[in-house]
């Protein structure tokens, strides 16, 4: 009896392995904006952080950011922007600080933080046409799209959420919250897709809002990020009916089921993840290949 119940364990480990290695990792594919005027976005990002107008799927103008799109909602009124929900903002690679940073006040770009040393590199925020949020950091020592900047109430929760469903790695699996009598109080890990880093703060304190976050307008409890500057982003796979059983199995919550969006011509499904942040998940080949779609 013992050894038979050892033989279906094995089995059962095995099979589990098998299904694990079957299921495609996700990769990064789009961030969804609402934005009143279009062109203007398209400009804005094409004129000053280098990305491309391509049309998507052959059907409406986006930007193409190397490995990942920027997708549109059009909207009638400039849609909230100040730090109230968990997606903080969007991050672009620099290189040389001081000068990007003078050459784009010289264009009349608004910024919302101004040039600041952190170790030997700069970072700095500029406000986007709709007020979205944008970091310039010249850690990476490039000018091509970067990151995504989360807060969250628990960052371990956070993290093991994209391990867990979406296979993505993170620097560590867990990160000890520091005490208020650290020289560091910041807490964060972060979690890499393709070429894009997810980056994970813990909400900030009363008395840093003024410092780190100083157009926050925060709440005892993040709003979802829907209808907001920054709506959403998404990751795809190949085929994403698996991936949806997966999730709804594992008590993701679905906001909406799989669908094809007649706007923009792809097939997808949207989760909530924590925090209340929307992620969409996409059907479609990955880049390079997937450009073409």
């Amino acid at each position: 009896m013992l050894t038979r119940l050892l033989v279906a364990t094995v089995i059962g480990i095995l099979a589990t392995v098998a299904t694990a290695q079957q299921v495609e990792p996700a990769h990064f594919h789009h961030v969804r904006y609402n934005v009143t005027h279009p062109e203007k976005t398209l400009e804005f990002y094409q004129k000053y952080l280098g990305a491309v107008k391509v049309k998507y799927r052959n059907q409406v103008d986006v930007l193409f950011t190397e490995r990942s799109f920027i997708l549109f909602n059009k909207v009638n009124e400039q849609p909230p922007s100040k730090l109230a929900s968990a997606l903080w903002h969007i991050g672009w690679g620099g290189i040389d600080g001081p000068t990007e940073y003078n050459w784009l006040l010289s264009q009349g770009v608004e910024f919302t933080i101004p040039i600041t040393p952190l170790g030997d590199s700069y970072y700095m925020y500029l406000a986007g046409p709709d007020k979205e949020a944008i970091e310039i950091y010249t850690g990476p020592r490039h000018h091509r799209f970067n990151h995504i900047h989360l807060l969250a109430d628990d960052v371990n929760k956070t993290t093991q959420w994209y391990i867990d469903h979406l296979g993505l790695s993170a620097r560590r699996r867990t990160v000890e919250k520091p005490g208020p009598d650290a020289e560091r109080r910041l807490w964060s890990n972060a979690v890499t897709c393709d070429n894009v880093g997810i980056i994970v703060f813990g909400r900030p304190d009363p008395d840093q809002i003024t410092t780190w976050w100083p157009t926050a307008d925060m709440g005892e409890e993040f709003v979802k990020p829907d209808g907001r500057a920054i709506n959403h982003f998404a990751f795809s796979y190949r085929n994403i009916k698996p991936v949806f059983d997966r999730m709804k199995v594992n008590g993701v919550e679905i906001v909406s089921p799989i669908t094809k969006d007649s706007n923009v011509g792809h097939t997808s499904f949207f989760v909530r993840a924590p925090d209340e942040v929307l992620i969409e998940i996409v059907q479609a080949r990955p880049i390079p290949e997937g450009i073409w779609d």
